[in-house]
């Protein structure tokens, strides 16, 4: 049996020993929904003398799968390597406007046979699903893998930005899908990743091929585009004037000349409910990148309790004084660099402040004789 095995090994990498296969690694712009906003990476394998001309991708899922939010957030939902010709891969992505970059790469034959045999060999029904991971697997860092096997080697040199920062500069343009990743992931995302782990996005994946050799000579053959897609340059301002810094900024001006209890409510409502959904995930999610999440402190749930005091104008010392102390280490965090958090909370923070100070002012007056 082990002989056959190996016969059929060695006929299928003669199958693919010619001249004429290319192998490509394609990276795809960032696209508008929230899960392609970081764009994607695929392999491509081209053999013009057989007539072959297929992507693997190995970032497929099916929103069809029942219970798909449930498993996501527990993080069950299985990915899968998928295959699919070249030319339908691209207008797919043109159709989206994400324009598909195509570096060809450098390989021998043996190599070329060795990445075939193992996309055939995962592309198979046991093996081709997985639980996804966004930190440690994902279409990306497959595709890393895929190409340490063959003997590529990249940079463990440690970067001098945080994964948080990584993320972040997809994000530059998206600033309320910014402060909902900086608040939903934790401490986890603010290690220094080495340049082998910042692979975990495409656009970092490619950068490091484009530096990479094997065998004393550069990685990349050829580098060129796949698509035209239409360049919008025109910003779109309202978005900018309804930035959560400029809104968290009007809540606190609002509170200032005299709107305080409206204020205060839909505060302490708004980070009360996010305290929640952060105590959910860290404790149900299998997401790591979830876990450890210190803007539980400052997006506390305990702020529910105080709906009713507000209310009934009323205050309690004990649970004001616990939140100010967790406010207080919250910023703490953030100035001694434990965890990062999102620079657009600042105004938030403030007006925390102001609505704690003026608690105790009334605390004070309600204990003088």
């Amino acid at each position: 049996m082990k002989r056959i095995l190996l016969i059929v090994l060695l006929f299928n990498q003669m199958c693919y020993a010619n001249a004429s296969l290319e192998i490509s690694i394609l990276t795809c712009a960032p696209g508008d929904e929230i899960y392609s906003i970081f764009g994607h990476s695929a392999i491509r394998i081209l053999d013009k003398e057989n007539q072959i001309d297929k992507v693997y991708d190995f970032g497929t899922f099916d929103f069809d799968t029942p219970n798909f939010a449930y498993k996501f957030l527990k993080g069950k939902l299985k990915y899968h390597l998928s295959v699919r010709n070249t030319n339908q891969f691209i207008r797919a992505y043109t159709y989206e406007n994400r324009e598909v970059l195509e570096q060809q790469l450098h390989f021998s034959e043996l190599e070329k046979g060795q990445i075939v045999d193992r996309l055939d060999f995962l592309f198979q029904p046991e093996n081709r699903y997985y639980f996804y991971s966004f930190l440690e697997k994902d279409c990306s860092t497959d595709l890393r893998d895929l190409l340490t096997m063959v003997g590529v080697q990249f940079s463990d040199e440690l970067l001098n930005e945080s994964k948080r920062d990584l993320i972040n500069t997809y994000l530059t343009e998206k600033s309320w899908i910014k402060l909902g990743v900086n608040i939903i992931l934790g401490q986890r995302l603010d290690a220094m990743p080495s340049r082998f782990q910042s692979m975990f996005l495409p656009k970092y994946l490619k950068k490091e091929i484009e530096l990479a050799t094997l065998h004393n000579v550069s990685l990349v053959k050829s580098e060129q585009k796949l698509n035209e897609v239409k360049t919008n340059k025109s910003k779109n301002k309202a978005i900018k004037l309804f930035s959560p810094i400029v809104i968290f900024s009007i809540f606190l001006l609002l509170y200032v000349i005299g709107f305080q209890k409206a204020i205060s409510l839909l505060l302490f409502l708004g980070i009360g409910i996010s305290g929640l959904i952060i105590a959910f995930l860290w404790g149900f999610s299998g997401h790591e990148e979830v876990t450890k999440n210190l803007n539980i402190l400052w997006c506390n749930p305990l702020y529910l309790l105080s709906i009713p005091l507000l209310l009934k104008k009323k205050t309690n010392s004990i649970l004001t004084m616990l939140l100010v102390f967790f406010l207080v280490i919250a910023i703490g965090i953030w100035v001694f660099g434990v965890q990062q958090l999102d620079q657009s909370i600042i105004p938030l923070l403030f007006t925390l402040g102001l609505i704690h100070y003026n608690e105790f002012k009334k605390i004070l007056t309600l204990s003088k004789p």
